[in-house]
């Protein structure tokens, strides 16, 4: 029996319609991992859902994506009902999609958003660490891979904008298990170059094929570079790590070698502007200084410049006449404090002589209040040695009175000795040492 001949489009459309009536392929319900999600401007979403031995298509269109309550994004575990179907003109099979709901987050992204909070939390995203780009780069550096799409993209949009800048390529790996390594190795090589501006660029993929970009070390290194840096990385819906620590970010390499260049026509007509409005000034300034020049040609020091001459000496003759008169006022003045000064001497002579004669007045009366002082202090002090003399006890003694004492201690009564003590006697003339042999009370 012959084989019969198909068209492509028969084994396509019966694989179709094969799938569409297969009840085993309908109302799905698949679990994956979210892969180059795609949400495009008609409001379909496209994306790959994988796991670790495989990975289809998936479309989500508009009708059901906006009842969607969850936003999609890289790396992210998920359940979907769909039914499996093929889409002839591609002849892709692929899933469609009309509902999803959170399974979780692949490892990936969970990786990811562990690393982008501790780096937020460290400032390196912040604003203020951003530095402003160069307004006319001269001196471009473009890290990309050694060919491809993205990095010829950079080069013709650079040649065809701003092509006075030097531009410099860093070949590097942009996937793959060696690329952050060798990402680094050129972003400091680039820096100790020092740069303008450094565009790091690279096309779009999935999730794995960009996760190099996602390298912590990588965002790390470019943080700590002095350099300018913009990255360029993926499609527009694409934002890795590299993209928060960088000065600027840029949906796609094409755009971020727009977003560092100036538009040459732009620069021309402002040139030309800047040249039209400098001629303007130059042109006025020149009508005012020469407004100004015919003003002082028409000034009568100009026609006549010994006038102003003669305008000075007669100021300076009334200045040497008033300076004269007020020196002869000065020389009256003078004659005035002179003889101000003469009279003071003499007063002042007079007084000292009047204070001095005044003193040595005083001086005398005060040696006269002494000489009197002292002889009434010596006439008392005669006085009271007389009293002293007639009180005291030794001349009572003259009298043929006697003081007796035993051990120092004067005996007032028969009672302060015993019968054979001994005692002292003291006469006006000396001291006699007794022995009481009896004692007689009166």
């Amino acid at each position: 029996m012959k084989q019969p001949l198909l068209s492509v489009y028969d084994l396509v459309h019966y694989l179709k319609q094969t799938l569409d009536h297969d009840p085993n392929l309908q109302t799905l319900l698949i679990q994956g991992e979210i892969s180059n999600f795609t949400n495009h401007r008609s409001g379909h979403w496209y994306f790959t859902l994988k796991d670790k031995k495989a990975k289809i298509s998936c479309v989500m269109f508009s009708s059901y994506a906006s009842r969607c309550s969850i936003l999609l994004k890289e790396g992210m575990k998920v359940i979907v009902r769909a039914e499996v179907s093929m889409y002839e003109p591609q002849g892709s099979l692929q899933l469609y999609v009309t509902h999803v709901q959170v399974d979780g987050l692949g490892d990936l992204y969970l990786k990811l958003e562990a690393v982008k909070k501790q780096m937020a939390k460290e400032g390196l995203f912040a604003l203020e660490r951003k530095k402003a780009l160069p307004l006319y780069p001269m001196d471009i550096a473009v890290i990309s891979a050694k060919s491809g799409a993205a990095v010829q993209d950079v080069l013709t949009t650079i040649a065809r904008r701003w092509p006075l800048a030097n531009v410099h390529v860093y070949p590097s790996l942009v996937q793959g298990i060696n690329a952050a390594d060798d990402l680094i190795r050129n972003l400091k090589k680039a820096d100790e170059m020092e740069h303008d501006v450094i565009l790091l660029v690279r096309g779009g993929g999935a999730i794995e094929d960009l996760w190099c970009f996602n390298e912590e070390r990588v965002a790390r290194c470019i943080s700590s570079m002095k350099s300018v840096i913009v990255t360029g990385v993926g499609h527009e819906t694409d934002t890795t790590l590299v993209d928060y620590v960088s000065d600027a970010r840029a949906p796609t390499p094409t755009a971020a070698a727009e977003l560092i260049t100036p538009q040459r026509e732009e620069i021309l007509m402002q040139l030309m502007h800047l040249k039209s409005r400098m001629k303007q000034i130059m042109n006025h300034r020149l009508q005012e200084e020469k407004a100004v020049l015919e003003s002082l040609k028409q000034h009568r020091y100009m026609s006549d410049p010994l006038s102003y001459i003669r305008e000075s000496q007669m100021k300076l003759a009334m200045q040497a006449r008033e300076m004269g008169m007020i020196e002869q006022r000065l020389l009256k003045h003078r004659h005035t404090v002179q003889e101000y000064a003469n009279r003071l001497a003499h007063q002042s002579q007079q007084i000292a002589q009047k204070k001095q004669a005044e003193k040595a007045k005083v001086w005398i009366q005060l040696a006269h209040a002494l000489q009197e002082y002292q002889r009434k202090q010596q006439t008392t002090l005669y006085k009271q040695i007389s009293l002293l003399d007639a009180y005291s006890p030794l001349n009572v003694l003259k009298r043929g009175y006697a003081i007796a004492e035993t051990k120092d201690t004067l005996i007032k009564s028969i009672d302060d000795v015993q019968e054979e003590s001994l005692m002292r006697i003291r006469l006006v003339d000396g001291f006699l040492h007794a022995c009481v042999k009896k004692k007689e009370r009166l």
